[in-house]
Order: structure tokens, then C-alpha cells, then sequence
């Protein structure tokens, strides 16, 4: 094998240059380049090359023989799987995109359904509140040409569907909103089949032009993404602009964003946004507008709300339901946007940019009818909910594209990403044409535009044209002399020192008591062995506030620092002392009251099952209420290295909810929350921040 420069090999990977299989005997050499990652308890198989700056998720696999291609990040197994009941028929928007274009909508459609079949839920908008009821289109509309659905005097059956983006757990996050309307067939033997699928959001602009803007968006760090809206600032407004305080979801306004193409009845084609705002005209749209503090906000979703909020962890939700439930029920007026269509190919790559809003004085918003929300779905039901972009209707079409530079990519691409993720959420095979395209995940994704995902040219002090690469793990001399001298002597000697002082006087105890008592050696062994073992475990308890003291949640160390190579020898104490004696308890009250002595929050009067000494690579993060149960073998780690941010680990709390389950061999990474009576299964894996819920 070979390693290089700045390589992190996280926490129980396993690079594997040979094994034994049904066909004899496979090896092959493994190479790992610089700055590369390769996350916990992943497997890097025989002949396998992970090129200079890859990211290899935690319980991810590089196959045999495979290459990782520099400055991509991988999720999971890209080994083929059979599906039964297939259908072979193509899918016109796979055969119109170009070679890159399929292998940025594979590798975004792979990974998106990695988290999605790990955490059974959307990636995105996880949690929502829904409601149904109607809308009437206006008797008479002005600015618009005949079209067979805006028809004037008709009424749709309709849904809605508000969620925050990526905050699942607390509404008060700052958070960009959402709004999904579907609007049904209104004839009598359609069983209300529906018409139109829109999703909606606060703000009046995306921040990536294109699907490839969107998938390096997604994988850069902050810093990277600041890079890249000092050099277009409109995407940095368009990011603040998305984001919103709310009191409810009522009095927010909503827009398409993207555009569609609307055909009328007289033949003619035009380009249309769509838009919801709030009956109440005065309710304006900056209503919620979050003042911009910096380049770019932090992560939506992590920010915490203010501790004098008291108001409850799903307060939109409730607000929404209450406001329904009135006399009147919501109202929205529904509006449009109209643009004639360029005939010049630029000028339509122009008109199509999500993250330049159409000029309102050109391109007004138009009134065409107003919804009314009247009854409430219950939470089952708005989980059942699917919004299809890509519902096929000649009235009102998604716009293809056929590169993934191209301002319609990103439309067309996530109309097939958002089909891909909902038939693997609901276990359902997918079609021969959506498996291929999924099979080919495993292919270089272009990250030119990621500063931090890409190598890093930065010029050398000398008048030299030669450019060097940064290596954020790259040791200096002294870190070097303390990791191959100063922890490897303080990792063996002072676990060893530990357990043989916390040997030595029940050792001492017993052998007075036998020449005190007569009693023979045989029958004392057991009491010295209980004795040494509970001396060695308050002695590991000792240790770990000593050396590591208390972590706290959000908290960052630079990963070469005193503070991590302490916590690496606690690390080992605590292992030694788990062999000698703690292992065996697991399971056990005094196993909980090992915890709790050493940081973790569990529940001791509830029933709370721990059997696993990977619940205690960072005791202070875990808190377990009551009948919460982590399995066998199973990892909670409160802490992560992303290979970003010059070489920070960070700390994050994980919750196990009353009567929560975690799996044997689960894997659960910081930031999750396992709800009350949720289940992560064997083997499962908890990405970071994620929310495992009930069924």
C-alpha cells in the first residue's frame, strides 16, 4: 500500500490489500494520495487508487480495482445491485443530456439516495406541514393569453405542503421556507390526477445557475463557497434573500424560481414563473428578511435560535394547522410571471438564470386566482406526499436541457433526481434506464470551481511561477517528533501504568486476607478480579477529566494539537481498562454509571440499555433518555473530521430519544437525533446532523 502526504484515515476503516473469496485468493496494491480522506469504518479493497483530495464517506466502500477520482466525494457502494421487475424503457431526459451532464445527475442522484435509504426520509424539506382545499381562478384575467388550465371562473382541488429546508428539528432556525403546491385534475372521473407539481421557496432567487453549480455547492465547505460569491455577489444576495425569520407560514411569500415553459391554446410559447403571496397585501416581500452579517451565512439548519425563545420546536407547523382550522381557513393569491421566449440561444440561457430574478417593472407578477387551504393532513399523510417537477404536461412543461452548463440543467436534472430519491424512499425497483444512470455514479464529478474541494494553488513567496499544493494534514517537525515518539510512549505505558496501579492494592488486599484468614487463593480470585476492574474503571474516569476535561458541543481542536493527542491517550486507557474489565459489563447498570461518570447524560431510572464501548468515544456528547438502547458494536461518535477547515475535528451532541433503538454495528455520526421510539437498524448508518424518526 501506499499513503500520502495529509491522508486521514478515519476512526475503523480498513484498507484491505488482499482476502480470500470463493474464487481463490484476490491482492492487489492500494494507493491512497495526498490529502485524501477515507471516512469511518469504510473499506478500501485490493487494487483500488483514491486520488489526491477525495473524500470516502464513513461506511463507504472503493471497490476492487476501482479509482477515485481527484476531488470528488463518494458515498456508499458503487457495486451493481440486481433489481427485479425492472422496466426496460428509456427516459427521453437521459438521452438528451451529454456524457457530464449524466454523470453529474448520477453522482447527485447516488448520493442523495444513500442518506435517503439511511435516514428514510427526504433530503430535503424533511419536515412539513400540509393542508387541501382550492383554487379559483379569477373571472377575469388581464395579461395573459388563453391556456387550457388558467381558464377564467375554473377551480382546482389543490395541496400545500410548508417546510423549512434543511432545519427538521427546531422552526425557529433561520431557514429558507418552502411552499410545494399541487394542483389536481378537476374532472369529474380523473380521481383528482394531478396537474401540476410546483415547489416554491421564500426568496426570489436560486444560488446556482446550473446543476453542476449546484452539485459543487453541495459538497464545498463555507470557505469555499464564499470563494466563489466574492466573484458573483448576486449569488451571495440570493442566498440571504432565500433565508427568513417567520411567526408563520401564512404571511411568507413563495417562488418557483425556476421557469417553465407555458403553451397556450392559440400556439403560442412563453416562459413563466409562478408565485404565492399572502392574501393580505400589506404583508410585504421582505416580510422575515434576515439582515446579511457576513460573506455568507452559516449552515441553515444549524443555526441555533435564541435562548429566550421559548416557543415550541414545531411552532410553524402548529400556526398552519391552527390558522386551517379557522373560520376562513389560509389564503394565498396565485401569480404568475410571463416572458415571451428569446429566439436567440443566449438570450434564452439568460432568461433561464435562477439566480437573477426577472425585472418585476418588464415582467409583472400577474393574479390569477386565489387558494384557499381548508382541512388539515394529518402528519402521515403530508410524510406520503410526492412532488413530481417532472409531472409530463404539454400545458406546462419542464424545459430540457442537454449540458450541464446550461441554465436549464438544473430544473431538468432535479426533476429526475427528486423521482430517483422517491422510489428508493419507498423501497420501489427502479427502471433499467434510472439504474444505469445510477450505476455510473462512480465517475469523476468536475470540482474546478471548489477551492477547498480541488487542490489549492497558492504561489510560492519567490518571484517563482511554480505553484505548490496545500496539505491541511501535513505535520510540522515537532507535531511529527511527538507522533512518533512522545504518543506512541504515552498510548502504551500510561494505560499499562494505570491498570497495574489499579491492580496493586486489591492485589495487596487479597494476599493479606489470605494469610489474615486461611483461606485459599482460589476463592479470592474472583473478589480481587471485581475489585481491580472497578479500581481500573474509576481510575479510566479519573484519567479522562484529567487529560481531556469536558468537551463542548460545536466545539473545534485542530487535529495535531495537545488536546487530541491527551484525548488518544485517555482513548487508550479506556480501552485497556474495557478489555480488562468494563467490556464484560456492558449491558449493565454499573456499565450507565461508567458513563455517567464520565459525561454522558443517561437516563438511570428508566431502562436505559447500553451495550457498546463505541458509546464512549466522546461520553460528554451522548445524552440517552429513558428505554433509549444502543446494541452491540454499534459507534456513536461525537466527533468528526471532514478534511476541510485546516484540519479541525469538531464536536456535536447526539440524542437517543425514550425508547429510541440503535442497532448492532450502526453507525451514528455527530449532530443526530434519534427520535422517541425510532429505530436505526443493523449495520445502519446516521449521517451528520441527520433526524432518525419513527415510522
Amino acid at each position: 500500500m501506499s499513503i500520502g502526504d495529509g491522508v486521514h484515515l478515519g476512526d475503523f476503516s480498513k484498507i484491505i490489500t488482499g482476502f480470500h473469496y470463493s474464487n481463490g485468493y484476490a491482492c492487489g496494491k492500494i494507493e491512497v494520495q495526498d490529502n485524501s480522506v477515507v471516512g469511518s469504518q469504510s473499506l478500501v479493497l485490493p487494487g483500488s487508487v483514491v486520488e489526491k483530495n477525495v473524500i470516502l464517506g464513513a461506511l463507504s466502500v472503493a471497490p476492487m480495482n476501482s479509482i477515485l477520482h481527484e476531488g470528488s466525494v463518494y458515498i456508499g457502494s458503487q457495486t451493481r445491485v440486481a433489481t427485479r421487475n425492472s422496466s426496460n424503457s428509456l427516459d427521453e431526459r437521459i438521452e438528451e443530456m451529454d456524457m457530464e451532464y449524466k454523470k453529474v445527475v448520477a453522482n447527485m442522484a447516488a448520493n442523495l439516495a444513500v442518506t435517503t435509504i439511511n435516514v428514510k426520509a427526504r433530503y430535503f424539506h424533511r419536515i412539513g406541514v400540509s393542508g387541501k382545499g382550492h383554487l379559483k381562478i379569477y373571472d377575469k384575467l388581464e395579461g395573459i393569453p388563453l391556456h387550457k388550465v388558467f381558464q377564467p371562473g375554473k377551480s382546482y382541488p389543490v395541496m400545500v405542503r410548508h417546510s423549512n429546508s434543511l432545519s427538521a428539528d427546531d422552526d425557529a432556525r433561520i431557514d429558507a421556507r418552502g411552499a410545494s403546491l399541487r394542483i389536481l385534475s378537476d374532472a369529474p372521473d380523473s380521481n383528482h390526477v394531478p396537474l401540476i407539481d410546483l415547489t416554491l421557496k421564500t426568496g426570489n432567487a436560486f444560488y446556482a445557475r446550473t446543476l453542476a453549480d449546484f452539485a459543487s455547492w453541495l459538497v464545498c465547505g463555507l470557505a469555499a463557497r464564499e470563494e466563489l460569491v466574492k466573484r458573483t455577489p448576486h449569488v451571495r444576495e440570493a442566498v440571504w434573500n432565500s433565508l427568513r425569520h417567520a411567526h408563520s407560514y401564512a404571511e411568507l411569500h413563495y417562488y418557483s424560481n425556476y421557469c417553465r415553459l407555458m403553451r397556450c391554446t392559440d400556439g403560442q410559447e412563453m416562459y413563466v414563473k409562478f408565485k404565492l403571496r399572502p392574501i393580505d397585501r400589506s404583508i410585504g416581500e421582505d416580510a422575515g428578511k434576515v439582515k446579511p452579517t457576513g460573506i455568507l451565512p452559516p449552515e441553515t439548519g444549524a443555526i441555533p435560535r435564541d435562548e429566550n425563545d421559548t416557543r415550541p420546536l414545531l411552532f410553524l407547523a402548529q400556526d398552519f394547522q391552527r390558522r386551517v382550522s379557522s373560520p376562513g381557513g389560509v389564503r394565498y393569491v396565485f401569480q404568475v410571471q410571463l416572458r415571451a421566449v428569446p429566439e436567440d440561444e443566449a438570450a434564452r440561457d439568460i432568461a433561464l438564470d435562477c439566480t437573477k430574478p426577472w425585472n418585476e417593472t418588464e415582467f409583472p407578477c400577474i393574479d390569477v386566482g386565489e387558494i384557499n387551504i381548508t382541512e388539515n393532513l394529518s402528519r402521515e399523510e403530508s410524510d406520503k406526499l410526492e412532488f413530481n417537477p417532472y409531472i409530463k404536461s404539454h400545458e406546462l412543461d419542464v424545459i430540457p436541457a442537454t449540458s450541464n452548463t446550461q441554465s436549464a440543467s438544473i430544473d431538468h436534472g432535479r426533476s429526475l433526481i427528486y423521482e430517483i430519491c422517491q422510489h428508493v424512499r419507498n423501497g420501489q425497483p427502479l427502471p433499467h434506464s434510472w439504474r444505469n444512470l445510477v450505476e455510473q455514479s462512480n465517475v469523476k464529478v468536475d470540482l474546478s470551481c471548489c477551492p477547498i474541494a480541488a487542490s489549492i494553488a497558492t504561489p510560492k513567496p519567490k518571484k517563482e511561477t511554480k505553484l505548490v499544493t496545500t496539505l491541511t494534514l501535513t505535520r510540522t517537525w515537532y507535531q511529527t517528533f511527538s507522533a512518533v515518539f512522545t504518543q506512541p510512549l504515552l498510548q502504551t505505558v500510561l494505560p499499562y501504568t494505570v491498570v497495574g496501579l489499579s491492580v496493586f492494592a486489591p492485589l495487596n488486599f487479597v494476599v493479606n486476607m489470605k494469610n489474615a484468614e486461611k483461606l485459599s487463593v482460589q476463592w479470592l480470585f474472583p473478589l480481587f478480579w471485581i475489585l481491580s476492574g472497578v479500581m481500573g474503571a474509576l481510575a479510566c474516569v479519573v484519567a479522562k477529566w484529567v487529560l481531556v476535561g469536558r468537551k463542548r458541543e460545536g466545539e473545534m481542536v485542530p487535529l495535531w494539537s495537545k488536546r487530541v493527542m491527551m484525548d488518544s491517550t485517555w482513548q487508550a486507557i479506556r480501552t485497556v481498562v474495557g478489555e480488562y474489565f468494563m467490556e464484560i459489563a456492558s449491558g449493565s447498570f454499573l456499565f450507565v454509571m461508567w458513563m455517567r461518570l464520565m459525561g454522558s447524560e443517561v437516563d438511570m431510572d428508566g431502562d436505559a440499555y447500553v451495550d457498546s464501548m463505541g458509546a464512549l468515544l466522546n461520553p460528554e456528547m451522548v445524552k440517552i433518555e429513558r428505554g433509549g438502547c444502543v446494541g452491540r458494536e454499534a459507534l456513536v461518535f461525537g466527533h468528526i473530521y471532514e478534511g476541510d477547515e485546516g484540519g479541525m475535528v469538531k464536536f456535536g451532541g447526539i440524542k437517543i430519544g425514550e425508547d429510541g433503538f440503535v442497532g448492532s454495528r450502526a453507525v451514528i455520526m455527530p449532530g443526530v437525533h434519534v427520535e422517541n421510539e425510532a429505530n436505526l437498524s443493523a449495520l445502519s448508518l446516521a449521517m451528520k446532523g441527520e433526524i432518525v424518526r419513527s415510522r
